[in-house]
């Protein structure tokens, strides 16, 4: 069901519920606050040590409400309200393209949970023309969309029409690597590693151009773990290859 159904036809439909949920909560302006919005849309949220999932939702005195595991990092607890709320806008996806939620697999109801969330989190009417004003800054963004992680600012950047490939390495070796292209996402680019080995010794942003190409790196270090995360952009997929 997951490769199956259209999420990109419902790209529109899914921005447009957001909106008018974040007209309806009054919210007019990032950083968005995912607890802050479930309680201006009635919904209440607690902490619940003993739960196993990150998130969870029930019904407490005839009230909506969402239970959360405690959890030291903010952008965490914010990710686990979202994607309690984009539970159930995928629902209501669901039902507009004729689809019954019982039919709907694990998987593909996971998906639209992420995808909801993260456009709460990062609502499209305000983010792209923001990462176009900041041109794709993560340093940047990430003061502006504040309850959001660095990783998920960098993922949502794919969502934009340049060709982009976004790139996560922690303690030292690759984790992820996406792009938005309609072909196989290259191998790390010999420019991309030069980059990245500059982030790891020098600890502050870096930003190269080679090929056609424009890499930007960030390190997201703290202590006890390290992050860096790439974006590498090109006017177009020949150019980027």
């Amino acid at each position: 069901m997951a490769s199956e159904f259209a999420w990109e036809s419902l790209s529109a439909t899914l921005d447009e519920h957001v909106t008018r949920l974040l007209e309806q909560a009054g919210i007019t302006r990032p950083p968005v606050d995912a607890v802050d919005l479930a309680t201006r849309l009635g919904i209440g949220v607690l902490y619940d040590r003993s739960q196993e999932p990150r998130g969870r939702q029930a019904r407490v005195a005839g009230r909506t409400t969402i239970f959360i595991r405690p959890d030291e990092r903010p952008e965490r607890r914010q990710w686990a309200v979202a994607h309690e709320l984009g539970e159930s806008i995928a629902h209501d996806l669901f039902d507009k393209a004729g689809i019954k939620a019982d039919d709907v697999d694990p998987e593909t109801r996971e998906q639209g949970a992420n995808l909801a969330a993260s456009r709460l989190l990062l609502p499209s009417a305000w983010f792209r023309e923001d990462a176009s004003r900041f041109v794709g800054d993560l340093t940047a963004l990430k003061h502006r969309y504040e309850t959001a992680s660095h990783e998920l600012i960098a993922f949502r950047l794919l969502d934009l029409p340049q060709p982009t490939v976004i790139t996560v390495f922690d303690q030292g070796r690759q984790t992820r690597r996406r792009g938005n292209g309609p072909a196989r996402v290259p191998p790390l680019a010999r420019a991309e590693q030069e980059c990245w080995l500059a982030l790891r010794r020098f600890g502050r942003a870096y930003e190269t151009e080679q090929g056609g190409r424009r890499i930007q790196g960030w390190p997201i270090h703290e202590p006890g773990w390290q992050r860096e995360i790439l974006r590498t952009t090109a006017d177009s997929w020949e150019c980027g290859e």
